[in-house]
């Protein structure tokens, strides 16, 4: 679920510039300066912020274009936080507009420094990059627009101002666990995050090149709201940030969180944005290995298709760990990092040595724990011994056994295994006699 944030404002930054555009003057006949505030808003963004988040309404400098009607540039002004004045509408400065004049205005704010673009074509290709994904030192890098706006008298002129990066709010719900499961967040990052982002235009990372090779992440401390409950078994809320990242329906049309994901090697893998969460794990049957955990990821987006992540939108997302917790509600769920301490065991029925006649129907079947281990009944084996007329088989319904009906004399063989945490393989041997 996403929010899209209007910003609201955390300063009015009050401009007034000087109209000297020969073009713009043919608009309306020459009057006298009219002395107008522009008040740059930003918006409400805020829910459950913590210390560690950056200040989402934190405004340190701002760049400062007017292009006339004809999109000549006429004014270019930055300010510092230090040259805002105050005006009781918030930080402002004070230039003169021509009243009837048309006049389109762009704003930047916390860039950290100047912008060197001197037209229109140059700010609409500009592209602000981050050293880190969690460097909001600045504050957070906002952009805002008011086009084609025409001047009137002293009058106050508002330009809305848009966050260009988004906010992931995330929760969890534990009431679907087992009651034997220990499940306590360890550190939650969100991978796939743009380096750059362009300011007035749809922006997206084009290569593997253009993210950060870790996003922007928390530990400990960070992540402790979401190892205290506060409804029930629903813990409280962090929340990540990161630059737009528009990547579209990449795989198509999906029905199901469960499809949401990509082969090995593929390079949308990277690009495309989604959250990562680590949990230390303790359950009957398994516990975490030191420095490792039991492993939850998810790729962001507004449905199973979709994977754009846009600028101003509040996403929130509930985590709902079910059962054993090993597999999630459209979640991928990574268990590399645990070890199994249950009983482990695999069994061949009726055994590893099969001995009948032409025309016999015999039933093998394997019996293992833990029931949830990857499990292989050798199709490459029971196929060529098809081709060899040894025997025609029916798998069971579970993938778990075979009948096999004999048609041939010779011997052939099945192969069976199970795997981790069972590890372990079995090879049968099937002998055909002539009735």
């Amino acid at each position: 679920m996403r929010t899209n944030a209007s910003i609201l404002a955390a300063a009015g930054i009050i401009l007034l510039s000087a109209c000297s555009g020969l073009s713009d003057m043919k608009q309306a006949p020459a009057s006298a300066g009219s002395c107008n505030t522009i008040v740059f808003k930003s918006g409400d963004f805020i829910q459950s912020r913590s210390s560690s988040d950056p200040d989402e309404m934190k405004i340190s400098d701002m760049n400062i274009f007017i292009f006339n009607r004809d999109g000549l540039l006429e004014q270019k002004i930055y300010l510092r936080a230090s040259e805002f004045e105050n005006t009781g509408k918030g930080p402002g400065h004070t230039v003169r507009l021509l009243k009837d004049c048309r006049y389109s205005i762009y704003a930047c704010a916390n860039t950290g420094f100047p912008l060197k673009c001197n037209n229109l074509q140059e700010l609409l290709e500009y592209r602000f990059h981050m050293a880190y994904p969690d460097d909001y030192r600045q504050g957070m890098p906002m952009s805002g627009l008011k086009k084609d706006y025409t001047v009137k008298d002293d009058e106050d002129i508002y330009v809305p101002l848009k966050r260009n990066m988004s906010k992931v709010s995330l929760r969890i719900d534990r009431s679907r666990l087992d009651k034997d499961v220990e499940f306590n967040v360890r550190n939650v990052v969100v991978h796939g995050c743009p380096k750059s982002i362009n300011m007035f235009g749809a922006s997206r990372a084009e290569s593997e090149d253009d993210v950060f090779i870790t996003g922007f992440n928390k530990t400990e401390n960070g992540v402790s709201p979401l190892n205290r409950n506060t409804h029930g078994q629903t813990s409280g809320e962090i929340s990540l940030y990161m630059l737009e990242n528009l990547q579209g329906k990449p795989l198509g049309e999906t029905h199901g969180y469960e499809d949401k994901f990509f082969e090995p090697g593929d390079p949308m893998a990277k690009r495309c944005s989604y959250i990562e969460l680590t949990a230390d794990y303790i359950s009957d049957d398994y516990y975490s290995s030191p420095g490792k955990g039991l492993v939850y990821r998810f790729y962001l987006g507004e449905s199973p298709s979709d994977f754009n992540v846009e600028r101003n939108c509040h996403y929130h997302i509930t985590v709902i760990p079910e059962g054993s917790g090993l597999t999630g509600s459209g979640w991928r769920v990574d268990k590399r990092g645990l070890e199994y301490k249950g009983e482990t065991y695999m069994k061949i029925s009726p055994g590893n040595y099969i001995q009948g006649k032409i025309g016999d129907r015999i039933h093998v079947r394997c019996e293992y724990k833990p029931s949830f281990a990857p499990f292989d009944i050798g199709i490459e084996e029971l196929e060529y011994d098809k081709r060899r007329g040894i025997y025609d088989y029916s798998i069971d319904d579970d993938g778990k056994g075979v009948i096999l009906t004999l048609k041939g004399s010779g011997s052939g063989l099945l192969y069976m295994e199970a795997g981790e945490p069972v590890n372990d393989s079995a090879i049968i041997v099937v002998v055909v006699d002539l009735p």
